[in-house]
């Protein structure tokens, strides 16, 4: 399908007026190119397409302040429903009326993050066609007022943490389990968990964790005495060879099947990275699958990947210190020292 039929297939259409009007744009370079491309043709071209990107730039800020608003509201509300002293059924009924209020931001706060995907897509794809079809390059400085205007890099984390809080409010009938409850340590070692991973489509992310966070609340990781805002992101990259043998022994359960991966919790600018080895045993043998890893300064990341930067300094340190048994520091050491498969071929969020 091409992307125009897309676009026309996937727009919102209570929002229809707001969307990069890609065939209009496409419709004049096509014209223009068939009677010969001129600079006053591009002057006019840049124009419109300067004017499409503040109109979908301004709505999309525009909508985003106010699902703020909108959850701020229902924060309010379910406040003041958990301090009421009304019987228990009415507390309900009052709780029943902020639900479908949320519900009704969640389908608006997907449909916002649909429209910042296609629109961006829109504009790389045009921009694309222009330079295609015009006897001018555009791209180098239309990403340059792409990024004066980055509404494609709006977050919804935020908007995520607080909806999966409401909902979980709602959910216990007005009470926040959740509010004395010391936050989630950043190490990711706290606690036990099971999982089964799943292959999902980027275009498909948003919705599968709006319609998550309605069941289950989200869980966050934080460091201890961080003062920022708490950020749910899992990072991983994982490294294999051109064989992908990591990968299969994983997906089919080998006994002794080892993933190699770099994690990192919370934001992009996160300064502490994660060497992982993961070790998958079989039930039969007895032994527990085993995860092992050290951290690295963001830093020192691609030298340590190189070959070129060792564990030595903070190894002394830490014996230095006495923070960790010698058994520790051995296996530390003896992880850092092994090697890692050359191939990068996958990435998670």
């Amino acid at each position: 399908m091409k992307f125009g039929q897309q676009l026309r297939d996937s727009l919102f259409p209570a929002w229809k007026f707001y969307y990069v009007d890609y065939a209009s744009l496409k419709r004049f370079l096509y014209e223009r190119s068939d009677k010969g491309y001129t600079a006053d043709d591009e002057a006019e071209f840049v124009n419109l397409l300067e004017g499409e990107l503040d109109k979908v730039h301004n709505f999309q800020q525009t909508k985003s302040g106010e699902m703020k608003r909108r959850i701020e509201y229902c924060e309010k509300q379910v406040d003041l429903i958990t301090k009421n002293m009304a019987a228990a059924e009415a507390k309900r009924e009052q709780l029943d009326v902020i639900e479908r209020e949320i519900d009704a931001v969640i389908s608006e706060v997907y449909e916002l993050a649909k429209f910042t995907r296609l629109n961006f897509t829109a504009f790389l794809k045009i921009v694309k066609k222009h330079d295609k079809n015009a006897p001018f390059v555009l791209k180098p400085v239309f990403t340059v007022r792409l990024n004066s205007k980055p509404f494609f890099k709006e977050n919804f984390d935020e908007l995520l943490l607080e909806l999966s809080r409401l909902y979980n409010i709602v959910r216990n009938g007005g009470v926040d389990v959740d509010q004395d409850k010391d936050p989630q340590s950043g190490n990711g070692q706290n606690f036990v968990r099971q999982t089964t991973k799943y292959w999902v489509h980027p275009d498909n992310v948003m919705e599968l964790k709006l319609y998550i966070l309605k069941y289950l609340p989200v869980l966050i990781y934080r460091t201890k005495g961080s003062t920022k805002p708490p950020n749910p992101a899992i990072t991983s990259i994982y490294y294999d060879n051109e064989d992908l043998d990591l990968y299969q022994g994983r997906i089919e359960k080998s006994e002794g099947a080892e993933a190699i991966r770099l994690r990192w919790y919370g934001d992009m600018e996160s300064n502490e990275i994660f060497v992982e080895r993961k070790t998958h045993h079989e039930d039969w043998t007895g032994e527990k699958s085993v995860k092992e890893r050290f951290s690295v300064k963001e830093k020192y990341v691609n030298d340590y990947l190189a070959g070129s930067f060792t564990l030595d300094a903070k190894i002394r340190k830490l014996r230095e210190e006495g923070k960790k048994s010698d058994q520790d520091l051995q296996d530390m050491e003896t992880l850092s020292d092994a090697p890692v498969p050359e191939e990068d071929t996958t990435s998670g969020k």
